[in-house]
């Protein structure tokens, strides 16, 4: 314990020292991983998944607060869905928009949890963000855990209905726009995430915030469980299929997570 203690005093000098460029590296790195998933995963406009545009971004964000970034993954995003469909940008636009007006615009500093949250569904632990937001911050960060979902959810439904848009020879604009608002903002899947998102939060800062011995321990703990048991139960009840590999993994990922926090 000593010896963890020491290496924890360590490296909050280290990181005293250079915090400045830390941070910068970090949100650069951070920047490279956001806007490689989006050309990955619906990259239909050639010249913006360009590994010098996407270094490019990055070098820039890493100057400016997480927000920023944020927005330049959704004018990112906005970007290929353009190549692709205007009924779909429309629709892409608005749910964007509304997440800036209603929220990241009062809480700036909190977008980087937005961020996070379709990494952590990328590398299949999704359950670790919400609880370590949860330890380091407020209950207020049960929102952009869910718009981080939301966000992940919509990129993704992007994908599955590009093949569909792509083979069309031509639709209305009124018609693409109500079927991909229903395709993506009906998802059982995406809901039942988010609610689970909320309620892992609030129960995580709840018992953090309790007057007991290794209460960030057991809140991290009681947090996985009520990931697995939460999304297991909504999977049931409303017929989504549910990885429970990825629960599994998310679940132990986000108790080493909390306990190195």
């Amino acid at each position: 314990m000593d010896g963890i203690l020491e290496l924890k005093g360590q490296l909050q000098k280290i990181y005293a020292q250079y915090s400045k460029y830390i941070d910068k590296i970090i949100q650069f790195v951070l920047a490279v991983f956001i806007f490689y998933m989006i050309n990955n995963n619906i990259g239909f406009m050639q010249m913006l998944t360009n590994p010098v545009v996407t270094l490019g971004l990055s070098i820039v964000c890493a100057f400016f607060p997480p927000v920023f970034t944020v927005l330049l993954a959704a004018a990112l995003v906005l970007g290929h869905v353009y190549s692709l469909s205007l009924g779909m940008l429309v629709v892409t636009s608005l749910v964007f928009l509304l997440m800036f007006i209603f929220y990241l615009r009062l809480a700036p500093k909190t977008s980087i949890v937005v961020l996070l949250m379709p990494l952590a569904y990328l590398l299949k632990v999704p359950a670790v963000i919400p609880i370590a937001a949860a330890l380091i911050g407020t209950s207020a960060y049960a929102i952009p855990t869910a718009l981080g979902t939301i966000a992940y959810y919509l990129i993704h439904q992007i994908k599955d209905s590009a093949a569909a848009v792509q083979t069309a020879e031509g639709g209305n604009l009124l018609t693409d726009m109500i079927n991909f608002a229903k395709q993506s903002l009906t998802s059982k899947e995406m809901w039942l995430f988010v609610i689970v998102d909320i309620i892992c939060v609030l129960a995580v800062y709840g018992i953090r915030r309790c007057a007991v011995a290794h209460a960030w321990k057991l809140a991290s703990v009681v947090g996985a469980g009520i990931y697995i048991v939460a999304s297991a139960a909504g999977g049931a009840v409303l017929d989504v299929k549910i990885s429970y590999g990825m629960l599994a993994v998310g679940a132990v990922m986000s108790i080493v997570v909390g306990i190195i926090l």
